[in-house]
């Protein structure tokens, strides 16, 4: 009795793994949709101390925040931000320049347009005040990462 009930429970879990060794999906289905299954919330946000310009060969798109002026930023102060997925292809970079103003760089293939979020993410920058995270080891371009990261939904 005990190995009839072994014996069945071992046939459930070998039909699944048998297919999966056949290269077959355990539960079929359609393919899944690459923008639902984009959350820009779990994109990696890694800080630079200095200003990052990609060669123009990488930039897919580019934008300048309009209206939007970093801070005085201290030494310490991050100067550009890289958003990138779990296998470190960048997607994002944001960069301050000399005059304060802020660059944001598509290096990477993402299923939203950017240019449409921007002006939420800097509504959210301002609504967050960014501008007084200075203190704050992510600092003022951390702070605008994450109100962009955020805005990337779609």
């Amino acid at each position: 009795m005990i190995f009839r009930i072994l014996l069945m429970a071992t046939l459930v879990t070998v039909n699944p793994l048998s297919r999966m060794a056949q290269g077959g999906d355990p539960t079929p289905g359609p393919a899944p949709d690459p923008k639902a299954s984009f959350d820009p919330l779990r994109l990696n946000i890694r800080l630079s101390p200095t200003a990052l310009h990609p060669p123009s060969h990488l930039i897919k798109q580019q934008w300048m925040l309009d209206g939007y002026r970093l801070g005085r930023l201290g030494p310490q102060a991050p100067q550009a931000v890289i958003i990138e997925d779990d296998a470190r292809r960048r997607l994002l970079i944001l960069s301050a320049t000399d005059e304060g103003r802020v660059l944001v760089y598509q290096v990477g293939d993402l299923p939203v347009d950017v240019a449409t979020r921007l002006r939420p993410a800097l509504v959210c920058v301002h609504t967050r005040q960014c501008q007084n995270h200075r203190m704050d080891p992510a600092g003022e371009l951390g702070c605008l990462a994450l109100c962009l990261l955020e805005h990337l939904h779609e």
